[in-house]
This record gives C-alpha cells, sequence and structure tokens, in this order.
C-alpha cells in the first residue's frame, strides 16, 4: 500500500512534466498574438511549419506550400509568403525556403520575416518566442547566442522519429525575424 501512495506523489508530476513539453495547441496559448503571426504561423501543429515535415520531397512540397514560388533548384525550393496588405507603404512578407540532402529529402528550412517597423518585429518575435517555448519548452542559447529549441517529429511514411532544432534571431540590417530549421 506505501508503494502506490508514494507513486502519485513522485511519479505524476513527472510524467505531466513530460507530456507538457510538447503542447500541439501552443498557438492558443498566445494571448494577444500578432496579425503577422497568426497569419504566418498555421496549419496543423504537429507539423514542423505550415503544414510541412522534414524528409519530404520537392514534389511533396509543391503540392503543400501556398506562398509563390519564385526559384526551384535540384536542392532548394525558394517561397515569398506574404502578408494581407494594410495601410502602410511599404510591403511585408516572409521568404521561405527549403533546403535537400543528397537523397532529396527535407532537411532544413528557413524564414525570414520581413517586417515595415521595430514595434511589429519584437511583438512577433515575442510571439514566436512564447510559442516555441509553450510547443517544445525551454530554449536555449547556441554559440552565437541565437535563441534555440529542440523539437521531434515522426515521419509519417517509415513511422520514425526525428530530432530538429528551431532557432530564432534578428534579421541583420533590416526589421524582421530569422526562423531556422534543421533536422539533426
Amino acid at each position: 500500500m506505501k508503494k502506490s501512495i508514494l507513486f502519485y506523489p513522485v511519479f505524476l508530476p513527472a510524467l505531466l512534466l513530460l507530456h507538457s513539453c510538447r503542447n500541439d495547441n501552443a498557438k492558443n496559448e498566445i494571448k494577444d498574438p500578432s496579425p503577422y503571426f497568426k497569419t504566418f504561423i498555421t496549419g496543423d501543429e504537429k507539423n514542423v511549419l505550415r503544414d510541412i515535415n522534414f524528409n519530404l520531397s520537392a514534389d511533396e512540397i509543391k503540392k503543400n506550400e501556398t506562398s509563390k514560388l519564385y526559384e526551384e533548384t535540384p536542392d532548394h525550393l525558394f517561397y515569398e509568403f506574404s502578408f494581407p496588405t494594410d495601410s502602410t507603404a511599404f510591403s511585408e512578407y516572409a521568404n521561405i525556403q527549403y533546403f535537400f540532402d543528397e537523397n532529396n529529402q527535407l532537411d532544413i528550412i528557413t524564414a525570414d520575416i520581413y517586417m515595415n517597423d521595430s514595434i511589429q518585429e519584437n511583438k512577433l518575435r515575442n510571439n514566436l518566442m512564447d510559442y516555441y517555448t509553450y510547443k517544445y519548452g525551454s530554449l536555449q542559447k547556441d554559440d552565437n547566442e541565437q535563441d534555440v529549441w529542440k523539437g521531434t517529429f515522426t515521419d509519417k511514411k517509415t513511422n520514425q522519429s526525428y530530432y530538429y532544432s528551431v532557432a530564432i534571431k534578428k534579421l541583420e540590417d533590416d526589421y524582421g525575424v530569422s526562423i531556422e530549421y534543421v533536422r539533426e
């Protein structure tokens, strides 16, 4: 009887902590989300980004990605995502790039999101920081002082699990945020 009484106070919190490290409803946790966050971070949260997962071929990504394809090479797809226009004279957009390994499988995703001002940039960055913390757990700093989270995904074709990292940094010489997803 004593073993079962000790089980709940010791192991139940540990199980809850492990389960809380991955939140598949992280978007709903964001308080006062930026319109840029709501428009860009879409799709099923079990996927890596915008209904795209690693280990997809270029043809599979072209079927799923809804942005405008600007450039295609054997190991790279370059898309431009346009945010809805507002009253400003400058357009806000994101460049999304998909990079493929020697087996034509997606292994790196980058998204450079260009903003009009530092206020929108800070709000989007804070939303993304909160989102990734809700989704993946606590962040780490890498050697370049970038904010990094660790995630996992399961390849639906092979049912194999993979690890990946997500890093956020400020765009150089412009308002905006850069996000990089790398399969490990």
